[in-house]
Order: C-alpha cells, then sequence, then structure tokens
C-alpha cells in the first residue's frame, strides 16, 4: 500500500540516504597538511566528520519516516558504522544479513540538552571510527594502496535491495553519498562499473563529493550515468555548507533546484590486462573487454582475431601473428628482387 501511494506521489515516499566515508588515513593526512593555489585551505578527519554528523542529522531531521546509514572505505576492509533501520529493529530484525554491532551503553551518552537520536547517531559512529583505528596495522607500502571502494559500493547496494524488500518498512528512496579523498582505483574498474550499473537499472543516484586529490575518473561516471550530482571542493573549510546546499536536497526536491552539475566527464576506461586508465583502447567484439594494445587472442574468452584486422591496427610493418604463407614459386630467370615493370601509360 505504501509502495503504491510513492508511485502516485514521489512526495510520499521517504529518503534513504547512504554515506560511504572514506577513511585512508594516509589521505586524510595529506589533506590536513597541504593547501593548493585555490584557497583550499587544509582540512583534517575529525574535522570533516563533525561537517558529515552535523549534515546526516540535518537529513533526520528533514522528515521523521528518513533512515541513514553510513559505510566505512578502508585500505583492508569496508564496514558498516551506523544504520537507523538496524538501531530500531533490533540486531534480529532480519536473517541472513551482517548488522552492526548493538553499542554499548557506555559509548553513548545521555544528555537532556540534546535530541537522544542525534546523539545516538553521533556516538556511535565516534565509537565505530575508534573500534577501527584500533584494529588498523599499518604497514610500510601501504600509504600506496588504494581503499576498497568496491567492496563498500557493494555491500551498500545489497543494503538498500534488503531495506526495499522489508514490508514492515515504508516505502523509501535510496541515494548514495560518496564523500572521496582517496586517489583513482584503477584495478577495481571491473567491479565498480557492475556496482554503477546495478544503481543505475535501481534508479539510485550515485552523489560524489571529491574533498581532496584529483579528479576521479570512475566516480565521475557513477554520477554521470546515475543523474546525480559530482562536486568538487574548492575551499575545504566550508565542507558543511557544500553538503547542506548540494547534498542534502533529496531526490523529489531536485528536479526544482539548480544543483552542480559537471561541465567535463572523463569517460575513459581501464585496460583489462595492466589495469590502467587508457586514452585509446581495443576491444573485443564479442566479450567487450578492453586491452591497450592489440592481441592475437582475447584473455577473457579466447576468441581468435584475423591476422587482417591485427595487422590494419598495428599498422604497416606490425608483427604478423598468422601462420606464415606458403612461397609462390618463381618462374625461370626470375629471383626474389625482380619486379614487375609498370605497365606503360595510353598515349594520346
Amino acid at each position: 500500500m505504501a509502495a503504491a501511494s510513492a508511485e502516485t506521489d514521489p512526495l510520499a515516499a521517504s529518503d534513504l540516504l547512504v554515506v560511504i566515508l572514506d577513511t585512508n588515513p594516509f589521505a586524510w593526512y595529506a589533506c590536513s597538511q597541504e593547501s593548493n593555489n585555490d584557497g583550499a585551505e587544509s582540512l583534517a578527519f575529525d574535522e570533516a566528520l563533525r561537517s558529515v554528523l552535523v549534515f546526516c542529522n540535518a537529513h533526520l531531521a528533514l522528515r521523521h519516516e528518513n533512515h541513514l546509514a553510513i559505510y566505512s572505505a578502508g585500505l583492508k576492509e569496508s564496514s558498516l558504522l551506523y544504520s537507523s533501520v538496524d538501531s530500531i529493529k533490533g540486531p534480529r530484525a532480519t536473517h541472513g544479513a551482517v548488522h552492526l554491532p548493538p553499542a554499548r551503553d557506555e559509548d553513548i551518552t545521555h544528555d537532556a540538552n540534546s535530541y537522544q537520536r542525534f546523539r545516538s547517531v553521533d556516538d556511535t559512529i565516534a565509537s565505530q571510527i575508534r573500534r577501527i583505528e584500533k584494529q588498523a596495522e599499518y604497514k610500510p607500502g601501504m600509504q600506496d594502496k588504494s581503499v576498497t571502494f568496491a567492496s563498500c559500493l557493494t555491500k551498500t547496494l545489497c543494503y538498500v535491495n534488503r531495506i526495499s524488500k522489508d514490508e514492515s518498512l515504508p516505502a523509501l528512496k535510496a541515494r548514495i553519498l560518496v564523500m572521496s579523498v582517496s586517489g583513482e582505483a584503477s584495478h577495481q574498474y571491473i567491479p565498480i562499473m557492475n556496482c554503477i550499473f546495478a544503481a543505475q537499472k535501481a534508479s539510485i543516484p550515485i552523489d560524489v563529493c571529491k574533498i581532496y586529490g584529483e579528479d576521479a575518473v570512475f566516480l565521475q561516471q557513477a554520477a554521470h550515468l546515475t543523474k546525480a550530482s559530482y562536486y568538487r571542493l574548492e575551499r575545504r573549510s566550508g565542507l558543511l555548507q557544500y553538503l547542506m546546499m548540494a547534498f542534502l536536497p533529496g531526490i523529489a526536491v531536485r528536479k526544482h533546484l539548480h544543483l552542480p552539475t559537471q561541465e567535463q566527464i572523463d569517460l575513459r576506461a581501464a585496460c583489462f590486462c595492466h589495469k590502467k586508465i587508457v586514452d585509446i583502447g581495443y576491444v573485443c567484439s564479442v566479450c567487450l573487454s578492453i586491452f591497450c594494445s592489440p592481441l592475437p587472442v582475447c584473455t577473457t574468452c579466447r576468441t581468435k582475431f584475423p591476422p587482417s584486422s591485427l595487422k590494419r591496427l598495428m599498422g604497416v610493418g606490425g608483427a604478423s601473428f598468422g601462420p606464415a604463407g606458403k612461397k609462390r614459386k618463381l618462374p625461370p630467370g626470375r629471383t626474389d628482387s625482380a619486379r614487375a615493370s609498370p605497365a606503360p601509360s595510353p598515349s594520346l
């Protein structure tokens, strides 16, 4: 009944906001130390976390039926930090799903001057982040490792699918907000694109707030394909203002607002052979695998390509991948170096 009313009236559906928080400690340390020439000040993780918590509480305050979930994308694993649905329904509400560990009484403080729901969100997320920091073990060379964004996005879509099929909950319109500070994860191209296509089919917009670092190619494509917003901060000190103005409005009211749009979209892909982003690639006509150079056999589906096509792609003088051709017998008195004389031009 609730789903039918949500289809007739988009405003009747509540919003489910899932925040993917990049918790790469090396990237946050660089963000807290560096300031670029465009006036973007340094921003520490604790300052950014306070802005994120205010933004999440503002989302819950917009409507009583709104729900919130926060995931952490780290270097080793991704985990669920908070879920308003699981906190209300309890850890045994559904079967076959991994739930957030119940918060202890000493983790949640009771203050008569603050709204208890907001206090529960703040204390639970803070305690979960402290738990992740205590369990983390950083070794030399991990600063070059990328975050588990593909794993986190997969868990997020599974969480949204589980919540949407729960008949005890009202109709929810889910959306995802990615807060990124890490670089590109080109080796995760295939799982990330699969998640993007799944979100596109389910009509789940993936907003991206790029706090630090260069523009991410795959995150730009995620926002573009799901009809969402991608925004790179100009001033990191104004993170809360960017979140409130650009990413707080729900799906139903976005058509009435002028939200940030992408002027240029990087649609490059990563090759399947070296996992690097390429400007020009060669696509297999059978399985659509992408390679940075022409190959005689597709490494994914083992399809053999015609030698004529390979010669054309390799250019004149390219390597021959086909079997050697038979030598043509020459007439008596002719050598290999002999050339046929050109035909005489007709005289007028």
